[in-house]
């Protein structure tokens, strides 16, 4: 009786607002991970039942092919770089290092079913969950097992500060201190963490019992409270002033697999026929400097903006030293770009068009000061760009984000 009175309520708060769908990423048969927050772009997909590694590489998806595994994730771990991880149940499971220049694939480490690789900046790990359990390095490439969380399978983390979140089979731990010490959390069966820009901890309840659904912790994860009860929640997204995005692997309301959930526990669906799949994977689309997300299903990545959840939303996370303004905007022969830099090492400047596709490259001076360029609204191959909105990414060596900013091209 319970699930038929959710299933009720989420269909009754179900209506019709306005957004804008559009497709971002390469053609395939299925995609299994997307990570756009890195250069270069990385989808893994699956064409012609041939699982692939797909690259955004001057203005072109590029796919590649190694042992016919399943990309589970990737990370740089430097500017030539990229760990992947990749697992199907075989004795090929592991992180490999890829190279983006040669192409060329090479063993890091053997993992059983991987299922993610990440690097946390606030204690400067890396981090792999497998099937046996939770492993970090220092280096990406030495890689050591946190025992005292146990053997069992571990297939999220999130972080906030010095505050980590992680599960081991049913249990769920958390840490205050950068993962020195771990204590269990009040709760079990949790996964798909996400932090929210105070510190909010959300996660996702899935197993077929009457708790499935969206909790939420105030205090990093030691004690939690269910907000939405439904079944077949599959991933978190974005949160945008409390209101947070969900994606669901069965469709609810009117077949919607998408929506955003408000503070007063009100669901959003978004009614699309590319957003009408089962969602794989939810997160900020880094491209657009405006509330956005993309959502990953069977059919592609599609970026959704449009919607109005508020004003003062945390839109895309970035360092907030690193500042980058242009000047005039909109711009009609050129534009001169103004930033400071957050880092000792080489940073380049990278643009692109609405459509992500990148349309130029700008070197830094090795220097933390204030710098200012000329871009003569050119691409990398000497046209003029044509009219239209582009934006400016500043990124470090290993390609994460430490500022964007959007420039209007006028005629």
């Amino acid at each position: 009786m319970k699930k038929i009175f959710i299933l009720t309520l989420l269909i009754s708060v179900a209506f019709c607002f306005a957004f804008q769908v559009d497709t971002f990423g390469p053609t395939a048969d299925d995609f299994s991970c997307a990570n756009l927050d890195q250069v270069p772009a990385s989808f893994g997909i699956q064409i012609a039942n041939q699982k692939k590694l797909c690259l955004w590489e001057n203005g072109v998806w590029n796919s590649y092919s190694y042992l016919g595994l399943t990309i589970k994730g990737t990370y740089m771990l430097n500017a030539d770089t990229m760990l992947v991880a990749m697992g199907d149940n075989s004795y090929s499971d592991g992180i490999y290092n890829f190279d983006i220049n040669t192409h060329n694939w090479q063993l890091n480490d053997w993992f059983i079913l991987p299922n993610f690789v990440k690097y946390n900046p606030h204690n400067q790990l890396y981090y792999v969950g497998e099937r046996d359990g939770l492993f970090y390095s220092a280096n990406g490439h030495n890689w050591t097992r946190i025992t005292s969380l146990g053997s069992n399978k571990c297939n999220s983390i999130a972080w906030y500060d010095s505050n980590i979140i992680t599960n081991n089979g049913q249990m769920v731990y958390y840490s205050n201190n950068n993962g020195l010490n771990w204590q269990q959390s009040s709760i079990s069966n949790l996964s798909s963490f996400r932090f929210d820009n105070n510190g909010i901890l959300y996660a996702i309840m899935d197993v077929g019992s009457d708790s499935d659904g969206l909790w939420r912790s105030n205090d990093f994860g030691a004690n939690w409270t269910n907000i939405l009860y439904t079944s077949a929640l599959s991933c978190l997204g974005p949160i945008y002033n409390n209101n947070v995005t969900l994606g669901w692997r069965e469709s609810y309301a009117d077949s919607c697999f998408v929506g955003m959930l408000n503070s007063s526990g009100e669901v959003t669906f978004f009614n699309h026929p590319l957003l009408n799949a089962p969602v794989k994977q939810i997160d900020i689309f880094p491209y657009i400097n405006t509330p956005s997300f993309y959502v990953l299903n069977s059919g592609g990545c599609f970026f959704v903006t449009g919607f109005l959840v508020g004003i003062d939303d945390p839109v895309i996370p970035q360092i907030p030293q690193a500042k980058i303004s242009t000047y005039p905007n909109p711009a009609l022969s050129y534009a001169d770009i103004y930033l400071s830099k957050v880092s000792p090492e080489p940073c380049k400047l990278t643009i692109y068009n609405l459509k992500g596709q990148k349309v130029r490259n700008l070197d830094l001076a090795e220097t933390l000061k204030e710098q200012t360029l000329s871009w003569d609204l050119k691409n990398n191959n000497g046209f003029k760009v044509s009219a239209g909105i582009y934006f400016l990414v500043l990124q470090d060596s290993k390609g994460n984000c430490l500022a964007k900013t959007k420039l209007a091209v006028i005629k």
